[in-house]
């Protein structure tokens, strides 16, 4: 397929329509981060904390493609508020290693409860028939914007996402 101007524009509107509106109207970000003080940017570096265990700040800014000085000011804050800790590298004492603590891990838990129920709220507004279809297509999504940026998906992920339905 020829990517016209046209496509291209179509596709770049659709993104940037259908984002504000999940985050905003389905998953309620706005009132999250009112009621908790942590705009989602926090909450992305919580969760990646929580799937994936203490990491260096450099790969947390890696995998939410944040420059590295700028991670240092949130991981300052999420520390401050007592949601992470920071320790050094055994290996490379030049390395700070940030942890999740268990305050992070129940405001992450509380977070995903909260996604969960709005998200829910919002589908029941849908036919069974919509509901599968919406996920298949989250699904597939997910899978070509991984190919778009070169991240190989996980086989894992793969797996447990075949078993929804």
């Amino acid at each position: 397929m020829q990517i016209t101007q046209e496509l291209l524009n179509q596709i770049a509107d659709n993104i940037l329509s259908i984002f504000p509106m999940l985050t905003k109207n389905v998953l309620r970000k706005d009132e999250f981060t009112e009621k908790y003080g942590l705009s989602p940017r926090f909450i992305h570096i919580l969760h990646i904390l929580d799937d994936f265990g203490p990491m260096s700040i450099s790969e947390i800014s890696k995998r939410l493609s944040i420059l590295a000085p700028n991670m240092t000011p949130l991981i300052d804050k999420l520390i401050l508020q007592g949601y992470v800790k920071r320790s050094q590298d055994e290996s490379d004492r030049r390395v700070s290693i940030i942890e999740i603590t268990q305050k992070g891990k129940e405001l992450t838990h509380l977070h995903t409860q909260w996604v969960n129920h709005n998200l829910k709220k919002h589908l029941q507004k849908l036919s069974d028939d919509e509901i599968e279809e919406l996920w298949y297509v989250l699904k597939r999504l997910k899978k070509l914007v991984m190919k778009m940026i070169g991240s190989s998906p996980q086989k894992e992920e793969d797996a447990k996402d075949d078993k929804a339905f």
